[in-house]
């Protein structure tokens, strides 16, 4: 899965606001303790990282549900309970009855090769025709399939390597022919009864062994990992495979309660509760472990309640909205709990939406730097947020509504929105997200500002929407990683360093967090625009010079991709 937080400052562009402020109140330390309880809670061992369909996740639910009950929410389903169950696609399995055999060779799956997401259910047998990329670019005079009779092409059985002529980066002048379903289909349209997938010259990824869902391509498709067998499958010969995948599913439910104040405007209040469980894809971590995800997203979901708790405290100050409070699930699988939620709408009983606010990551307040992003999704906020204003924060806004949250889905229904983020740190998708490292006062601070958000954006008759310019579709695209985690709240010249992954090629340079990077190859970095354009020169393999300041000082290192 593509990093939270790498997305999150592809879209956004953070501006710092440094208004003149007043206090946001002494901290409340009934809330502190009410905060580390609920997150001491979530973010145990005991709900083994609340991934979906597990008993972690269920124990979450239930612990969400009692806290809407005594903060006196309604349950808001129509079959009056709090919970909206729908699907989730966890894995792909295969199961014994896969078999390829190369002439008279029997391949072991999951250790020679094993069935692609592109894969149909099925038997495919042939002769063994390899299409080279299997790319057609009539505008670069280049054809795979030129010398290829359409009589030897139909019923065979097509061998073709994932990479493309000139490599798989960015700057590759075949980038528009790269998608392998693409390829797929266009050899099941000459003929093709199966596709055998290879990567001969290592200048593209092999195929991801672990997927969720089957994107059939109507053909069974195979990937052989095995480079030494890979080479045989280019010479003449037959081969013969089944293919068995087969999805499994899990419950997801999010948590829905309301605040029916018999306003004509609703305001919609979410996080997400679900996390990483034992790690797997969208891990930064390769160890196994419990992600406990105390920051992503138990602190969120704890402001959740808090905010839902303090509603029914001082209600008469809150009338002028409804509050719809939800705990989404399947989130860290890409959004899937909001998109099914915004997807039912119609059929719940919501009325006006006002706008929609989320919480994801907002436990590691440091130096008062909160990004809020979405600003720019109505023309209100720019008002509401300096009305909003606090001592104890500096809000640093953007104007997206689109973002790796759940908030994007809400968006994406016209509905104005904002999400607010404490940044990242070294511990993002990693085991040691723990309950010991959140700033608890520094959260109860966060809930205090998102309160005099709410109240203001009450004094207002309306609250218009406006479509933001996505700055993603702008972002350099690039193939290889430097194994860090940067640090997105820095606003000096530079990229620092929050994080250095294991045996990645910024570990193995030397590189440490703290570190702020300055130079990378030819390109100067100044910001993180500039160090993934840097990173866009390069391709898997590849030597980069790197320039960078530790304590002051400026050093030079080589990075192998």
């Amino acid at each position: 899965m593509k990093s939270k937080i790498a997305s999150i400052v592809l879209v956004f562009g953070w501006a710092c606001s440094a208004w003149a402020q007043a206090p946001c109140g002494e901290i409340d330390g009934e809330r502190v303790s009410r905060l580390q309880e609920d997150i001491y809670f979530l973010a145990s061992d005991q709900l083994e990282g609340r991934e979906p369909g597990t008993a972690g996740a269920e124990a979450a639910i239930e612990y969400i549900e009692v806290e809407f009950r005594k903060a006196g929410l309604n349950p808001y389903f129509t079959d009056g309970g709090y919970r909206q169950k729908f699907p989730i696609a966890m894995r792909v399995t295969f199961d014994k009855g896969n078999r390829l055999v190369l002439n008279d060779d029997t391949l072991k799956v999951g250790k020679d090769y094993y069935p692609t997401s592109y894969s149909a259910n099925g038997l495919a047998s042939g002769e063994l025709l390899y299409v080279k990329y299997g790319i057609t670019a009539p505008e670069m005079k280049y054809d795979d399939y030129k010398r290829i009779k359409p009589k030897h092409a139909e019923g065979s059985i097509f061998v073709m390597d994932v990479s493309s002529p000139d490599g798989i980066h960015p700057h590759s002048e075949y980038l528009k022919y790269h998608d392998l379903g693409e390829r797929i289909s266009a050899a099941k349209a000459k003929g093709a009864v199966g596709v055998v997938l290879v990567n001969l010259e290592g200048s593209a990824n092999d195929i991801d062994p672990n997927f969720r869902k089957i994107h059939s391509s109507g053909i069974p498709v195979v990937f052989v990992t095995n480079n030494e067998l890979a080479k045989n499958f280019t010479k003449k010969g037959e081969a013969k495979f089944v293919t068995r995948l087969q999805e499994n599913y899990v419950d997801g439910f999010n948590i829905a309660g309301f605040k029916d104040n018999k306003a004509e405007r609703t305001v919609v209040i979410g996080a997400h509760y679900d996390h990483l469980g034992l790690g797997g894809n969208g891990s930064l971590s390769t160890e196994k472990a419990i992600h406990n995800g105390a920051d992503d997203n138990a602190s969120g979901t704890a402001a959740l309640m808090e905010i839902a708790r303090f509603i029914k405290t001082a209600e008469e100050d809150y009338k002028k909205f409804n509050y719809l409070f939800v705990a989404f699930s399947g989130e860290e699988l890409g959004l899937l709990g909001s998109k099914f939620f915004t997807g039912k709408m119609e059929d719940l009983r919501i009325g006006k939406i006002a706008f929609m606010l989320n919480m994801d990551m907002v436990g590691r307040l440091e130096e008062g730097a909160l990004a809020v992003s979405g600003v720019g999704t109505s023309p209100i906020w720019n008002e509401v947020l300096e009305e909003s204003r606090c001592d104890e924060i500096v809000i640093k806004s953007s104007k997206s509504g689109v973002g790796p949250s759940d908030h994007t889905s809400f968006y994406y229904l016209d509905i104005p929105v904002l999400h607010f983020f404490t940044g990242t740190h070294s511990d993002y998708h990693k085991p040691s997200d723990d309950a010991d490292k959140i700033n608890y006062e520094g959260e109860a601070v966060v809930i205090s500002y998102i309160l005099n958000v709410i109240q203001n954006a009450s004094h207002y008759d309306g609250m218009p929407f406006t479509k933001t310019v996505e700055q993603s579709k702008m972002a350099p695209k690039f193939s290889v990683t430097l194994g860090v985690m940067p640090d997105y709240m820095y606003e000096g010249e530079g990229m620092r360093i929050d994080g250095v992954s294991l045996d990645k090629p910024a570990a193995n340079a030397g590189l440490q967090k703290g570190d702020i990077v300055t130079h990378l190859g030819d390109v100067k970095v100044v910001d993180m625009m500039s160090y993934m354009k840097a990173l866009g020169q390069f391709k898997k393999g590849d030597t980069a010079k790197i320039e960078y300041i530790r304590g002051g000082k400026s050093q030079k290192a080589e990075v192998k991709f």
